[in-house]
């Protein structure tokens, strides 16, 4: 099995566990269970991602096809969805289900009209760094217990590594560079989900809800 099979079996697994911790929603205060739902849909379409590119190097190439749509799809949608859901969490506020559907919707128009002019890849890195700087922003403003905190510092310290050090072509030390950036989204994803999960469960005396 070569290393590209085996770095994408361990993002798939981690995935998972992030899916799984974020279908807990009984456990959840009211506020954040439609941001832990966005979550859980940008964890999975990363799970199916890797799980098909796994089964792609590992056994088949014929399934190279719904990998490369799986990767689109993850690569584009996974960070909105979860680094909203992220800022909504630590903000202790939440968006309809028509907002995230119209988040969707545009985050696709915009990411094809990108494609259309040759810019997807600078509109991937900048939608990241952005993401990841504005929930940093909003955490250390935020009353975010310590764990669930430094949980998710943790989480955005290995997500620029992975996307923005990184990054996915070449080698580096005498290793791939896409699967360096696999494991470091992997470890992001473990950290990103326990630490939502931990402060998802936090109740608060009236659960505030905002609708965009």
């Amino acid at each position: 099995m070569s290393s590209l099979a085996i770095s994408d079996a361990v993002l798939a697994f981690a995935c998972l566990f992030a899916v799984f911790l974020m279908a807990q929603q009984k456990v959840f205060a009211e506020v954040h269970r439609i941001s832990a739902t966005a979550a859980l849909f940008g964890f999975l379409l990363m799970a199916l991602a890797s799980i098909t590119g796994s089964v792609r190097y590992g056994i088949s190439s014929a399934w190279s096809g719904p990998h490369d749509m799986l990767v689109n799809a993850a690569m584009f949608l996974a960070p909105p969805l979860t680094g909203i859901a992220t800022c909504l969490g630590v903000t202790v506020s939440s968006w309809s289900r028509a907002a995230w559907g119209r988040l969707i919707l545009g985050v696709c128009i915009v990411y094809e009209v990108c494609r259309w002019f040759g810019v997807d890849i600078i509109y991937r890195d900048l939608q990241m760094a952005v993401l990841l700087l504005f929930a940093l922003y909003l955490l250390f403003r935020s009353s975010v217990e310590s764990g669930p905190k430094w949980l998710i510092i943790a989480a955005a310290s290995s997500y620029f590594t992975g996307a923005l050090v990184i990054g996915t072509e070449g080698t580096l030390a005498g290793y791939l560079r896409l699967d360096l950036f696999r494991y470091l989204v992997g470890l992001g994803n473990l950290l990103l989900s326990s630490g939502l999960y931990l402060h998802f469960k936090n109740r608060y005396p009236n659960d505030q809800q905002v609708s965009a």
